[in-house]
């Protein structure tokens, strides 16, 4: 997959138009994007507006969502590229996804089955507000039904930060492993490890506004955890009737507040 790192300005918008300058190393070329028609037009010919226009579902992507954020006229941006990345649709988040990035590649499929004799972690993260202390829970479980409970209490934290832990103590603890399946409710976590972290780090662990990203930390080490490893993501639906995700989202509960330590 051939990567693109450019420079994206919006000169002018409107509910029918919205003028763009797009530069990156080599070159730079002004574009209309029409909303309506989901099509854009560039003033000349050249590599990067072929590209761009091979590319069209992802700068769609990246105009919606500089939108959405409020971007001031003229204000840059940093937006990368990725040639042959596989964009899931909505649907396919409801099944199984499968992060292959084996043998230094990236292949990014969906199915409504999963994997045989997989190695399986289940975990989710809680925080309390009254305590202001959060906490997470989970255990892994071997294709022989084996299961390792873990659980920790975190001083201050956030729900999504715990989420996040939960799933790398997990990988920590199957790093031996290179097929493993992840159960978590966190749509935050899922997204993240499908899209977002292909993304961010090409562009130096940074957001499209110049900002750090949040819990970079915890985002480069299970980037980290699951590199060379096929690794298939499933969401469970909170307070469903999964006994599993059931007995993390307690373990998860207990930690923030602080009941597992007693």
């Amino acid at each position: 997959m051939k990567v693109f790192k450019t420079i994206l300005q919006i000169r002018s918008k409107s509910a029918l138009k919205i003028e763009c300058l797009l530069s990156d190393e080599r070159e730079e070329i002004q574009l209309i994007y029409l909303p309506e028609e989901g099509s854009i037009a560039c003033t000349e010919d050249t590599y990067l507006s072929q590209m761009i226009c091979k590319l069209q579902f992802q700068f769609e992507k990246v105009i919606r969502t500089a939108i959405k954020g409020k971007l001031q006229i003229g204000q840059p941006i940093n937006c990368v590229f990725i040639d042959g990345f596989n964009f899931l649709n909505p649907f396919e988040f409801n099944q199984y996804i499968r992060v292959d990035r084996r043998n230094e590649k990236l292949d990014i499929i969906s199915s409504p089955t999963e994997l045989d004799g997989i190695h399986k972690i289940y975990a989710d993260g809680s925080h309390s507000i009254e305590l202001n202390q959060s906490g997470y829970g989970g255990f892994v479980e071997s294709p022989t039904g084996i299961q390792e409970v873990y659980y920790q209490t975190i001083k201050e934290g956030s729900s999504n930060l715990m989420e996040l832990m939960a799933v790398i103590e997990g990988l920590q603890r199957l790093k031996y492993q290179d097929k493993i399946q992840v159960n978590t409710d966190s749509r935050f976590v899922i997204r993240g490890l499908v899209q977002w972290v292909h993304f961010w780090k090409h562009n130096n662990w940074q957001t499209a506004y110049g900002h750090e990203v949040k819990f970079v930390q915890c985002w480069k080490q299970i980037d980290q955890l699951c590199n060379n490893k096929l690794i298939e993501l499933k969401w469970i639906k909170g307070n469903s009737d999964n006994n599993k995700q059931a007995f993390c989202h307690q373990l998860a509960r207990n930690s923030a507040n602080g009941k597992n330590n007693r």
